[in-house]
């Protein structure tokens, strides 16, 4: 799991992912034919082979903040970077990146003696505390735009991993790991998207660029939960990755990787309209593309404590190499 952790370890959040993608370009440039990065940032590798192109698509880009404000004693004004719930904010340690490197801070809760009953606070009420205590003190370190998010961390417990951006870097570890091992006649992108937590932008424009005639978007989704029940949320830790059906997932594409899977552990994901990934806008590219869905079971999905199982992340690697063997036969006609 070294590589998982490096790869969560990394700052990336949408518009500013350069750190995650110096380490994924790397990767790939030791596995693939060929590797460049678009306007956009995405890192698009490919593997050639025949005239059938898949593309396999997961994002490098986390959730965060940016910087809008300093107030006069010295405390950090910050807006959302993608679906953040103030909650998972406070009383974390965060990571700015500052003028001169990183700098840490702190959105301090108050007291339980000192709370009233009815405070909730918005995000754009919520302050980071850096430790200054003026302005002009904070604007030597930080300045508006600057970004940040959660202190990275990674904990294994027992087979579990329980780690800061787990969505998706454990999806960009399954195209990495992919990548090592392929066996595929079709020509093979792999793609690192930027930019899909404030709209799928990545991915949009990569796949327009790729034209894919299958599209396979490679991310995370909602396990099962304590206190919830399996009528309110049926995938579950341990039980293998999903494969979503819907409207994303083209029938026979979806039928394909069902087939390959063999003894290898799946779950099935209702998908009844958008999926809420990246195939969501590659489906879209020009003419359309076939495309479907593996997703990694994960708890606490955007918060500093997400939890996946190894298990899982491995069997996505063996579910998506066993498809590619013969996805190139597939006829995609309606």
């Amino acid at each position: 799991m070294e590589l998982l952790k490096k790869l969560v370890e990394a700052f990336g959040v949408p518009g500013f992912e350069d750190e995650i993608r110096s380490i994924v370009r790397e990767h790939m440039e030791k596995h693939l034919d060929e590797v460049r990065v678009d306007r956009l940032g995405n890192v698009i590798g490919v593997k050639k082979g025949n005239e059938v192109k898949v593309m396999l698509a997961a994002h490098m880009d986390q959730i965060g903040f940016m910087v809008r404000g300093i107030t006069d004693d010295g405390f950090l004004v910050i807006s959302p970077m993608g679906g953040i719930n103030p909650v998972t904010l406070r009383s974390r340690v965060l990571r700015i990146r500052g003028k001169k490197g990183y700098v840490y801070g702190v959105i301090g809760e108050k007291p339980p003696h000192l709370q009233k009953k009815e405070e909730k606070k918005e995000i754009k009420e919520l302050r980071v505390d850096i430790g200054v205590e003026s302005k002009e003190d904070a604007e030597k370190l930080v300045g508006i735009g600057d970004v940040g998010t959660f202190l990275p961390s990674y904990y294994e417990l027992g087979n579990r991993v329980v780690a800061t951006a787990l969505d998706d870097r454990s999806g960009v570890y399954v195209l990495l790991r992919v990548m090592e091992s392929l066996e595929s006649d079709a020509t093979v992108y792999f793609v690192a998207t930027v930019q899909e937590e404030i709209g799928l932008r990545g991915a949009m424009v990569s796949s327009f660029g790729v034209y894919p005639d299958i599209g396979i978007a490679v991310d995370v989704t909602h396990a099962r939960m304590p206190s919830m029940g399996k009528e309110e949320l049926s995938v579950e830790l341990g039980k293998g990755p999903t494969i979503g059906i819907g409207p994303t997932g083209h029938p026979k594409v979806v039928k394909h990787f069902i087939e390959s899977a063999g003894d290898i552990p799946y779950q099935l994901e209702a998908n009844p309209s958008r999926s809420g990934t990246d195939a969501d806008v590659i489906q879209m590219a020009r003419e359309g593309v076939a495309t479907t869905v593996i997703s990694i079971p994960l708890r606490y999905m955007h918060s500093s404590v997400e939890m996946l199982d190894k298990g899982d992340l491995e069997n996505a690697v063996k579910l998506i190499t066993n498809a590619l063997k013969e996805i190139h036969k597939l006829d995609l006609s309606l």
